[in-house]
């Protein structure tokens, strides 16, 4: 199987953990029965509508059909390229401590606090598998399984609306990452990343732009997976490597969501990866200081349930 059919394979069979997640966990359902109804009468505390002060509220549960399409580096200060597509049918969950699907750059939320300004989630993260024998400085070598990170995020509102209307938010990220060969997962390491975010409301409703400033320090494991060359893979043009711990890079994303009618609604993004410093740049699989990946994903939603919960203007 082929790492592209691996991928989708992968991605299926994570969408149906989650789906049996979300139906079997006690707690979560606990979270779905405790989520209030919204009425569209209700008032708060200083006589205005709650809708004066509330975004719009949004379904529980949606059912979406998906196409995910990006192309871009095969791996971080890869000089190669890979075309990854993605058809597949999802659930949307916006519960009290799980979301799930409501967001394409962060398919997978969860709130353990939030008040005010401040927020304590679970963040998650997913990447592409790579097949090393299309990739020239790693033929030979093993390929590069899917990859998900997830651990705590920090998340502190820095301005409420005074950059040019949006608001900004530092995200502090501490991930550990297993890759998986078949479903069996090997654990590769901790990511660490302190990131800007930048949010803003654009002039069709529903629009958005996002901007995201993101360096990223990893563990020596998790730094060996990309770039380190054993013994057995050695050749003269790319000996053994021993990678270390510490910078890896720093990621700039933008990101536009565009609806389009009331169910069907598309997501642009560009991402740009500069290595430029970083701690492994003398390994022979360090092969572009700076890196560009462009993806595109086409939402439909054919279903949704009829309770509603509220909606917050923050990444969860």
């Amino acid at each position: 199987m082929d790492a592209a059919s691996t991928t989708l394979s992968k991605f299926f069979a994570l969408d149906l953990l989650l789906v049996a997640l979300i139906f079997l966990s006690p707690s979560l359902r606990a979270d779905d029965q405790s989520t209030p109804d919204l009425q569209a009468n209700e008032s708060t505390s200083d006589n205005r509508p709650a809708a004066e002060l509330e975004p719009e509220p949004q379904s529980l549960w949606e059912m979406r059909l998906a196409a995910f399409a990006r192309h871009g580096s095969s791996y971080p200060a890869s000089s190669e390229n890979q075309f990854n597509f993605i058809p597949l049918p999802f659930p949307v969950y916006r519960g009290r401590f799980l979301r799930l699907g409501s967001d394409v750059e962060q398919p997978i939320q969860g709130r353990i606090f939030q008040r005010d300004r401040i927020r304590l989630g679970i963040d998650v993260d997913l990447h592409f598998a790579s097949d090393s024998d299309e990739i020239n400085a790693r033929t030979g070598m093993p390929n590069l399984d899917f990859m998900l990170e997830a651990g705590p995020e920090l998340e502190l509102q820095l301005v409420d609306g005074n950059i040019a209307g949006g608001d900004l938010f530092l995200a502090l990220q501490l991930r550990a990452a297993f890759s998986f060969d078949g479903l069996d997962p090997t654990y590769r390491g901790l990511v660490f990343s302190p990131g800007l975010r930048y949010l803003k409301k654009l002039w069709l409703p529903k629009q958005q732009l996002r901007l995201r400033l993101t360096p990223t320090i990893a563990s020596s494991d998790y730094m060996n997976y990309y770039y380190g060359v054993e013994p057995q893979f050695a050749m003269v043009q790319r000996p053994a490597f021993d990678a270390k711990s510490g910078y890896l890079g720093t990621e700039l994303s933008l990101a536009i969501r565009q609806p389009i009618t009331k169910d069907f609604e598309i997501w642009g993004g560009l991402q740009f990866g500069f290595h430029s410093g970083a701690k492994n740049n003398d390994s022979p699989l360090y092969t572009e200081e700076n890196t560009q990946s462009v993806y595109v994903a086409f939402l439909y939603k054919f279903w949704e349930s009829n309770r509603k919960v509220r909606a917050e203007y923050s990444q969860f």
